[in-house]
């Protein structure tokens, strides 16, 4: 999730979504509809599936006006590393 997808995301007008690791049967309880499914032959993990839901709990990381929650964290998490290591 870097400078490409993050440049993508403004072009398209579009978000990036990410949910909460280990709660998959919590989202697929607000999945209300399979609509399509695209890039199958990569595997049904991978593939691009286009779902309505309802109820789903998502943080937005990247949005379409270049802002980057990944980018923010690693910056900070790179000066607590630094400020522990002069120490």
């Amino acid at each position: 999730m870097g400078a490409k997808t993050l440049a993508a995301l403004k072009e398209c007008g579009a978000v990036y979504l990410n949910g909460i690791g280990g709660a998959a049967q919590y989202y697929a309880r607000t999945v209300q509809k399979v609509l399509g499914v695209h890039l199958l032959e990569f595997g049904i993990p991978e593939a691009m599936w286009h779902i309505r839901v309802k109820d789903f709990a998502a943080i937005v990381t990247m949005d379409a006006h270049g802002n980057s929650l990944h980018a923010e964290v690693e910056q900070q998490t790179g000066q607590a590393l630094e400020a522990l290591q002069s120490v």
